[in-house]
């Protein structure tokens, strides 16, 4: 018997947990009180390849500049709207602004990102990380978005 699963997919309680989080972090995100996690997260807009749907989404990010650096795991399926280069909208520490985002699978690549967003992981932890995890990079089309 052949059991197919997918790769690094989130636990069940995480999955969850996400799906519950979420609606209020968007919300958080985009009320005047965005300062109490914006330093942290970010939401990011897309629309769907397939579906045409706009999808809107909160993740972690480090930023250098007018660049965006993200880690996702490639168990969960947003990302993909995102390969081979698209227009997204962030919407950073209140203010959205137009970027292009990017994806890779390259293990060298996650791994140098991995050590931008959590430089306290040591080289051990990022090898235990890195599989199966997606880097986005995101690059902010707004000189005002260097701050």
């Amino acid at each position: 018997m052949t059991t197919i699963t997918t790769p690094n997919k989130p636990p069940a309680l995480w999955r969850w947990f996400t799906k519950v989080q979420n609606p209020f972090m968007k919300w958080l995100l985009r009320s005047p009180f965005h300062s109490v996690v914006s330093r942290i997260y970010l939401l990011i807009t897309f629309t769907g390849r397939k579906s045409g749907k706009t999808y809107t989404t909160p993740v972690q990010y480090a930023q250098d500049g007018a660049t965006l650096y993200i880690i996702t795991s490639e168990g969960y399926t947003w990302w993909k709207n995102l390969r081979g280069g698209a227009q997204v909208q962030i919407h950073l520490r209140g203010t959205t602004y137009h970027a292009q985002a990017d994806t890779s699978t390259d293990p060298q690549t996650i791994s140098a990102l991995l050590t931008r967003i959590y430089p306290d992981l040591s080289a051990e932890g990022r090898e235990r990380f890195a599989p199966g995890k997606v880097a986005i990079t995101v690059q902010l089309q707004s000189e005002e978005a260097q701050r």
